[in-house]
């Protein structure tokens, strides 16, 4: 069920949604009835590739350039999201940097890449987005946040950092907002099949795999049935949590026999 707002559809704007869990969160929302504003920093040919899918399928979707780490870049993207779809009532703050590497070898300038988007660009996405929602009396906003953010990794203190901090941001929001009928929620994705860890050595995601509880990394959609969840109705009484997509999450277990 999608939230109508005077007479029009329901609109979400996902950030980051070119490829992998923005794409698919992208694509989930669109089935589920909402116009859907598909940000994309660098890749237009993969978010032109989104939007002719969702049309394609009977949604309503268009592309919308915006690198969010600029100043004011998540401001006018709220903005002409608005002109081109209508109000939007539902943001997925996907648009994420990773840099691994460890502390030492660590750069000021890869840290604050991370910190830029990770953190301050998605508070003024939610920021700008916010005051039609209160309009509304209804909004939806998800941040994908990562297993990392909870429990650290080695290489990704400034990574892990970031995704730590939109745990604090989601929660302190939802202490704000769920009394106008505004939720908000964290994802936390695990070892996700997408093109970032087609980048990782093969012997490291075997082995990351191999700790894993479910003995698999999870797919892009297994993320979105999340997003599309914490974005209906039906999830009118959950905010301020923190949802973990990570197949049973990393244990050491026995060989298997």
């Amino acid at each position: 069920m999608t939230r109508s707002n005077n007479g029009k559809e329901g609109v979400a704007l996902v950030t980051g949604a070119s490829r992998g869990i923005g794409a698919a969160s992208a694509l989930r929302l669109a089935a589920q009835g909402y116009s859907v504003a598909v940000n994309f920093a660098r890749s237009k040919s993969d978010a032109d590739a989104v939007v002719k899918q969702i049309i394609a399928n009977g949604g309503t979707a268009v592309a919308i350039q915006a690198d969010i780490s600029v100043e004011g870049a998540g401001e006018e993207l709220v903005r002409e999201t608005d002109r081109r779809l209508g109000p939007p009532l539902v943001v997925v703050n996907n648009a994420g940097v990773q840099r691994s590497r460890a502390m030492i070898k660590q750069s000021l300038e890869e840290f604050d890449q991370m910190l830029s988007t990770n953190i301050r660009g998605t508070w003024s996405v939610t920021r700008a987005a916010l005051p039609y929602m209160y309009d509304a009396s209804w909004g939806r906003v998800v941040f994908i946040s990562s297993v990392l953010g909870a429990t650290g990794g080695p290489g990704d203190s400034g990574y892990g950092a970031s995704k730590a901090a939109l745990l604090a941001m989601s929660k302190s929001l939802a202490f704000e907002v769920s009394r106008r009928n505004i939720t908000s929620n964290a994802v936390l994705p695990g070892t996700i099949l997408t093109d970032i860890v087609s980048d990782v050595d093969p012997d490291v995601l075997e082995a990351n795999i191999a700790s894993i509880a479910s003995r698999r990394g999870g797919e892009p959609e297994e993320v979105a049935a999340v997003v599309g969840f914490l974005c209906s109705d039906d999830a009118s009484y959950v905010s301020g949590a923190e949802i973990v997509v990570h197949g049973g999450g990393w244990v050491n277990l026995p060989p298997t026999k």
